[in-house]
């Protein structure tokens, strides 16, 4: 209409038929009222607006302004107050009137909510008829294009995109300004009313306008060229690259280097340069260097790197970068012929124990069987290894040692241990092992003369071979002296003589001319060690090995029937003394530990002391360091350990005993033979330190492989040692979870029966790849595994959300080929009939399915539109369904994609119409009567 009431702003052409004449002028009547209806509502309500500002009061409005209030742009105060009073109340605030809006103000005016309830249109129409009260019809006519030439300079102002100053909280109203630059964050009040200020100008600008030219503006605006894009205010600061050297400053050339004795105050100079050493598998150790340390290393042509190079620090003039070094080393003193060496004796100590089954507990614990006989297998197996080094060589004198002590021979058969018989026996046995371990190898093919022949038969006699010394003796013509070494360690009336005559020699001062090595034989008749001479003191036991200090004891100096312990005492005796005249029992390495706080002493001291004492410290006895250099081999100190518990000697603690067991294993890991160290820490007494070790053994060291079910090694542990098959699997999961096996890891921890483990598994790495790959015969071997066990389902945690849909899922794929197989029109609908409750039940359940992923998300998509496939074919089958209810519950209830649920949905409506229209009244057409044809 001319007032915009209309939906179009051209005039109506006015009909030429009569009736429709008629028809019009009572339109135009009832158009003519409402306009006047409309005008008497606008008068009222301007005079209420005018009414209300003429109450306010303009210096208490203009000091809330300054005081950064702003009034709403639809109250009539705000309209009526000074424009100069506002501007230079707000010339100080943090905004400008120039500055645009970031909101997109709706224009209105104060009587646009009056006007809007009353008539019931749009305020921007009403307010172009309220303008178009004050000018003359003929105005439109006169200026039209300066309207629009004004109009187009305003926006030529403000050239932006509509859209950048849209925001949530106009995003429904249209702006008709467009600004080119940003203005701060304002009220929602203050920007409402300063784009009412700009309004009420251009209004007061085209008050003067026809009403047609007004519209044609507004029509005109729509039309104008195209819109400049607004700046974007994008900052690009300048960026400065921070240049890294390669370098590190040293220490002594650092600033920190003055306050290192306060870096206690600041733990980053106090922990800047620190790095936590710690040991890797097989023995590998990281450490920091330097890259010039590293090129040493490099440089070094020796046959092993020294330990002053390997941990070298930095120089005050390295400036070079820190580099990480990986350094791998077995033992300290390295050993060569391991494997070799040790294998036979475990062998050796596997056919000789027992195997318990602990009641609660897969895990077997092994203990040794039969003391002696393991003591007599050990010392036959070291004999075939003699020669082969010094260990070995020093491996067999302590096993021939155990031999003699505690070891079986022929004569000691059905007699009782501590019957004087058998006291006398050891004590032969052990002057035997004391005669072949003190015998050199060329003693008896020695060559003498006659000025070495005295020294030749002390040596002889110091390895007790009296019969050899005689026999010298009496080739050189010397009976006498070979007549009395025939009586050594006859008893004590010959001893008794023979002290007398040495004192007596001493008394006359003719033993001057006695030779030294003479009376030194006739000394050892007396049984005497120690004794005073022209010649000065003389000691027997001087410069001679503690094992010679102990025979010497054992043969000369103690009663022919005295014990072991008598000489062992003896001995104690004469190295711990003030006066010490006696070597004591050192270690037979080289560079044997001397100044420690505690002595340290041979390995075969401590067996001797065993025997005499049960109750001596098996800590002190199986300590590496009594018989090697090498502190971190424990292969000799773990054998005797099993072998003295099989002899009844039980008294180590179980803490000593289960640390020499985790050594001598990872010894045994280190070197390859990690099989061999699973055997070993079965010997833990304690029942979860010994599952534990055992585990975390078989995590490290065994091999996973599709082609092989079990390597060489692990059969040996499960056959031979009687681990369960599922620490195995278990074992081989954790290693391919590690390696990134998910189908593997899987398949171990199914055969290991960790189930809730091996469900976690197949749903985030394998399931979702299944059914996105079709691969379902796959996912199904593995989720129908969990219900063939017996309430595994039931333990397994989200196993209804997550596993069960996977299989049920499966299921009704399956079912759903087996129908299509079928031709039996019966027996298509009996099965699709039974296909229903479980088709329903997991549509319920899809949207349950927990999605960590994309690919979970997809694997969701997937079955979801399969299930819709199902639910459309289930609707074909069974017509009698009501197809578009069940539809509208499958699309509610599946989580479907936006463009397949797009398409499902018009699916559904097309037979929601057809089904409607196939419904009466639609579907039956009214047949024409008589009268109407």
């Amino acid at each position: 209409s001319k007032y915009g009431l209309g939906d179009s702003d051209e005039e109506d052409e006015l009909p030429t038929d009569p009736k429709k004449a008629k028809i019009t002028t009572l339109e135009a009547q009832q158009r003519a009222n409402a306009e006047k209806m409309t005008l008497n509502s606008l008068r009222q309500a301007q005079k209420i607006s005018e009414d209300a500002a003429r109450n306010l009061d303009p210096k208490a409005l203009v000091a809330g302004v300054a005081s950064g209030f702003r009034p709403m742009d639809d109250t009539a105060e705000f309209l009526l107050m000074d424009k100069t009073q506002f501007f230079q109340a707000g010339g100080n605030s943090d905004f400008s009137m120039f500055d645009p809006p970031r909101h997109r103000p709706t224009i209105t005016s104060p009587t646009a909510v009056l006007a809007q309830e009353m008539v019931g249109n749009e305020a921007h129409k009403m307010q172009l008829m309220k303008s178009s009260f004050f000018v003359e019809d003929n105005a439109a006519e006169d200026e039209p294009m300066e309207t629009t030439g004004r109009l187009l300079r305003h926006r030529k102002l403000f050239n932006v995109e509509p859209n950048v100053w849209k925001d949530g909280a106009s995003e429904s109203s249209t702006s008709q300004y467009d600004f080119e630059h940003p203005s701060p964050a304002l009220p929602i009040s203050s920007s409402v009313s300063e784009a009412s200020l700009m309004c009420d100008a251009q209004y007061e600008e085209t008050s003067s306008m026809a009403t047609g030219s007004i519209v044609a503006a507004v029509k005109e605006r729509k039309f104008q060229m195209p819109v400049t894009k607004a700046f974007k205010f994008v900052c690009n600061p300048k960026v400065a690259p921070v240049k890294v050297h390669a370098t590190t400053v040293p220490l002594p050339r650092s600033i920190a280097y003055e306050m290192r004795d306060s870096w206690i105050a600041d733990l980053g100079f106090y922990k800047g340069r620190s790095f936590k050493l710690s040991f890797g598998p097989q023995n590998s150790l990281v450490l920091p260097s330097t890259y010039n340390n590293m090129q040493n290393l490099k440089e070094f042509t020796g046959p092993s790197l020294p330990a002053s190079m390997v941990f070298a620090p930095r120089l005050a003039t390295d400036l070079s970068p820190c580099v990480m070094q990986l350094v791998e080393f077995n033992m300290v003193k390295g050993n060569e012929g391991f494997r070799e060496s040790i294998v036979p004796h475990l062998e050796v100590q596997l056919n000789d124990c027992l195997s318990v089954n602990v009641e609660g507990s897969e895990c077997p614990c092994i203990h040794p069987d039969s003391g002696t006989k393991l003591v007599s297998k050990h010392f036959s197996e070291s004999l075939k290894q003699r020669n082969a080094g010094l260990k070995e060589d020093y491996a067999v004198s302590v096993w021939s040692l155990l031999f003699a002590l505690w070891g079986d021979h022929d004569e000691l058969v059905d007699l009782e241990n501590n019957s004087h018989y058998m006291v006398m026996c050891r004590r032969n046995l052990l002057s035997e092992w004391l005669e072949n371990t003190l015998l050199g190898k060329d003693l008896l093919s020695k060559k003498v003369s006659t000025h070495s022949y005295l020294e030749h038969m002390l040596d002889l006699l110091s390895c007790h071979r009296v019969n050899e010394a005689c026999e010298l003796a009496f080739s050189y013509d010397d009976a006498n002296l070979a007549l009395v070494l025939s009586q050594l360690s006859s008893g004590a009336v010959f001893r008794l003589l023979m002290e007398e005559q040495l004192f007596a020699w001493q008394q006359s001062k003719s033993d001057k001319h006695i030779d030294l090595e003479r009376l030194k034989m006739y000394m050892l008749a007396a049984g005497a060690p120690m004794m005073q001479s022209s010649h000065g003191a003389i000691n027997l036991l001087e410069n001679k090995n503690w094992l010679t200090v102990l025979a010497l004891q054992l043969w000369y100096f103690t009663a022919p029937t005295s014990t072991i312990t008598d000489a062992l005492n003896a001995y104690n005796d004469a190295f711990q003394a003030e006066e010490c005249y006696a070597e004591p029992p050192k270690p037979s390495y080289k560079n044997a530990p001397s100044d420690t706080k505690k002595p340290v002493y041979d390995l075969r001291y401590h067996l001797l002391q065993l025997h005499s004492k049960r109750m001596h410290s098996l800590e002190e006895t199986l300590d590496p360091i009594t018989h090697t250099a090498d502190v971190m081999d424990f292969r000799l100190s773990w054998l005797l350990l099993q072998t003295l518990r099989a002899l009844g000697y039980r008294h180590c603690s179980p803490l000593a005993e289960a640390r020499l067991s985790v050594d001598f294993a990872s010894q045994l890991e280190n070197e390859g033979l990690w099989q061999w160290g699973i055997f070993v820490l079965l010997h833990i007494k304690q029942q979860t330190q010994r599952e534990r070790a055992v585990q975390q053994m078989l995590q490290r060291n065994v091999s996973v492989s599709a082609k092989v079910a079990l390597y060489a090694e692990e059969r040996f542990i499960v056959e031979e040692l009687g681990i369960p098959m599922s620490w195995v699997d278990y074992a081989k999961a954790v290693k391919a979870g590690a390696s990134g096996k998910h189908h593997l890891q899987a398949k171990y921890l199914l055969k290991a029966k960790h189930f809730a483990t091996a469900h976690d598994v197949i749903f985030q790495h394998i399931a979702p790849d299944a059914i996105i790959n079709g691969k379902m015969k796959y996912l199904h071997s593995l989720l129908i595994q969990f219900e063939d066990t017996e309430g595994s389902s039931i333990r397994v945690p989200n196993w209804a959300n997550q596993g069960q849909i996977f299989l049920d899922f499966i299921d009704i794929n399956a079912k759903f080929k087996q129908i299509r197989s079928v031709t039996n029109i019966a027996d298509i609908n009996a099965r699709w009939e039974n296909l229903k409750p479980q088709l329903s039940e997991l549509c319920s359940r899809i949207s349950l399915l927990p999605c960590p992923t994309s690919k979970h998300r997809l694997c969701q998509s997937e079955i979801s539109q399969s299930l819709s496939c199902l639910v459309h074919g289930m609707c074909i089958v069974c017509p009698e369904m009501e197809s578009s209810t069940v539809l509208r519950v499958a699309l509610e209830r599946l989580p479907l994609p936006q463009e397949f649920a797009s398409k499902e949905l018009r699916i559904w409506l097309e037979e929601l119409l057809d089904k409607i229209q196939s419904q009466p009244p639609f579907s039956e057409r009214q047949q024409p009567t008589m009268m109407e044809i």
